[in-house]
Order: structure tokens, then sequence, then C-alpha cells
């Protein structure tokens, strides 16, 4: 991918640097106002393991199997029971970092284009305040900004044609959470198409391997480390959990025979879909890999059964990331954002009085819309 030149974006930005710096004072504010909000996630499952890895010697924790995450955040959780800051308040401040971290790597990647450092301080600020980023990481104490932050740093990598790094970063990711297979398609076409050579994709399960050695080196089951995200796909036995894609409309008494219908039915999409990409008539450019981006990280938790409501989150920030570089379309990206943070509510006490389906539709048309940009695109390019 060449370099590409620069963008007259001072012109339009929406914010100066200044506003920029008000609004990521505001979100830190925010944020921090949140600190002592204690949910279910918290005090069910992390508060829990922080207590264990207290009282069971720290590292040496490791050897017990009190834990349903990869070992990677568990290492983390580590280092936050030694430090010895109230555990709620460390767990959430490590999570906004990582956030932080993100928004960084959207700013850079907006950079590649642009080359102003306007869109970097755009980032900083509007990244961490979408409510979904800050109902993950300040309210519910989640972690997902992490694996996301990694993501969005490989797809930097990637579009800067270092190789090595882009899938040295996609491999950290996926040692912490599955769902950074949800960009499957983008890192197929790219294989495809030639600009990742095929072994450097081993970096990925390499990178796994290496972050579960400690854990098993104390004393854990190499087999039942290797096969931690098996155990997790089996621990929620439903087609969709407040998420709005296609299985709302499917009863939960089929999920066997769907699940595996479904996670097919994905696959072959992915691949016939990527072969069709990988036509020498189609030619990339930075904007098409921006949108082929923001469309896996939607359209496979759209496909694909045993969804959540926080599966959406790498989908609203490479939203930003859309916006940023097409510079149009605006409501495709708020509409993401809206689906998204309409799931978070719908997972508190308002499940039973907000439907699903609303959701669904929404999620639908931008979808629909955003393909159609994509597509057309393409064509343009190819003429």
């Amino acid at each position: 991918m060449k370099p590409l030149p620069y963008g007259n974006f001072t012109s339009t930005v929406l914010f100066r640097k200044e506003s920029c710096l008000l609004l990521i004072c505001f979100g830190l504010v925010v944020k921090v106002a949140l600190f002592p909000v204690q949910t279910g996630d918290y005090t069910h499952y992390l508060a829990p393991w922080l207590h264990f890895i207290q009282t069971h010697g720290y590292a040496a924790s490791l050897k017990f199997d009190f834990y349903n995450y990869t070992p990677a955040y568990i290492y983390l959780l580590i280092g936050i029971a030694k430090v010895g800051v109230y555990p709620l308040y460390a767990v959430k401040i490590v999570s906004i970092l990582f956030e932080y971290l993100m928004a960084y790597y959207i700013g850079k990647t907006a950079y590649l284009k642009y080359r102003n450092n306007n869109v970097l301080w755009i980032s900083l600020a509007i990244v961490p305040l979408l409510p979904t980023v800050l109902l993950n990481s300040s309210y519910l104490a989640q972690c997902d900004a992490v694996y996301a932050a990694f993501v969005v740093g490989s797809i930097y990598y990637a579009l800067r044609e270092k190789q090595f790094l882009s899938l040295l970063f996609l491999g950290i990711a996926f040692s912490f959470k599955l769902q950074t297979a949800l960009l499957l398609p983008f890192y197929f076409v790219m294989l495809l198409k030639g600009n990742i050579r095929w072994y450097y994709f081993l970096l990925v399960p390499v990178v796994f391997v290496l972050s579960i050695l400690p854990a098993w080196l104390y004393g854990r089951s190499f087999t039942g480390l290797l096969s931690i995200y098996l155990q997790q796909a089996g621990e929620f036995r439903y087609l969709t959990l407040n998420f709005p894609n296609i299985y709302i409309w499917i009863s939960n008494e089929y999920y066997t025979s769907v699940r595996v219908a479904g996670t097919v039915s994905t696959t072959l999409f992915t691949v016939a879909t990527g072969w069709w990409l990988s036509r020498k008539s189609i030619t990339f450019t930075f904007e098409s890999w921006v949108r082929l981006a923001f469309l896996s990280a939607m359209v496979v938790p759209f496909l694909l059964p045993g969804m959540h409501e926080r599966y959406m989150y790498t989908a609203d920030v490479l939203g930003v990331l859309y916006y940023m570089v097409i510079r149009k379309n605006i409501h495709l990206t708020l509409g993401i954002v809206l689906v998204s943070t309409y799931s978070y509510i719908r997972c508190s006490r308002y499940h039973d009085i907000l439907p699903a389906e609303p959701a669904f539709f929404v999620y639908l048309l931008v979808i629909i819309f955003t393909s159609v940009d994509f597509v057309v695109g393409l064509k343009t390019q190819s003429a």
C-alpha cells in the first residue's frame, strides 16, 4: 500500500485541540464518577477472582481452575491484586488505560490518510466517550477495551504493511478474547490479496500458546488451557444473549442444530465473500480496507449464534474510524452505536420492556447501507 497523500482535514474538523482537551477531561470526570458502581459482572466474577488470587499466593493461584477467562487477563488481575489499590477502581483504571490506547490507534489509522495530528486528538476525545465504551469499563468493570486496543493496533499496522507487528498484535488480542475472531473476514481478504503473507498468521497460535505457558508452569492442565475458548462457548447455551441478530427470531429449543448451522454458514459466507473480493479486477484502497474492517466487525456478529450484548464493541469503535476516514454516512456510525447501546440497556432491568426487534431492523439497515457503500466504492475503483 502506497503512502497516502496529505488530506485537507484541518478545514473540516469539528473540534479544535482545545475543545478535544476539554472533552477528554470531561470524559475522565464521567469515568471517575462511575468508579463506585458495582454490577453483577464485578461482584459475581472479578471480586471473587481477586480474593482467590490474594488468598492463594498471587501467581501461585494460577495452578487452580478458578476463572473462565484466558490466563492473559488473570495476569493483569494478579498485578492489580499486588498493587493494593481498591480492586474495583484498579480494574476499571486498567480497562480505561486500554480505552485510550485503542483511541490512539484509531487516530493513528486516520492519520495515515490526513497526515494531521488533529485526527489523533479527535479520536482521544470521542472514542472513550462512546456510550458502550464508557459503560463497558467504567460502569461494568469489563475488559473489552484490552483486546479491542490490540485489534485496532493490528489493523493500523496491517495498513502500514507491517505484517509482523500486525499479526503479533492480533495474537495478543486473541490471547485476551475470542471476539478477536469477529474480524476474520478482514484478515482473510488481506491474506488473499497478498497484503499479509500466510506464515505471519502462525503468530496468532504461537502468541496464544506463549500466553498460557505461565499458568501451565504453575500447574494448570495444558489441554484445559488450550481448550478454554471451547469451554467458554459452552457456558451459556443461548442462541443470543441480548444481542439483536438474526437469532432473535429462532426459538432456543433448536440451540444445538441452529448453532452448528449458523457457524458453518457464517464460515462459508466469509470464504465465498473473501474469494470474490480476491479477484484481480478489484482494487482496494485505504478507504476500502477501513470499510471492510467496519463491515467485518458488524456482519459476523449478525450471522453468528451465541453473541452477547458486548460483542459489537469493536464495531462501535471502528464506526468512528469509518466516519473519520470516509467523511460521510455519519448515520451508519451513529446507527451501530445506537444498536449496541440499546443492547446494553436491554441487559439491565429493562430487558422485559424493551423489545429486541427495533434494534434488529436498525442493525440490518446499517449493514445493508454500509455494504452498498463498500461495493459502490469497489466498482468505482475497478472501473
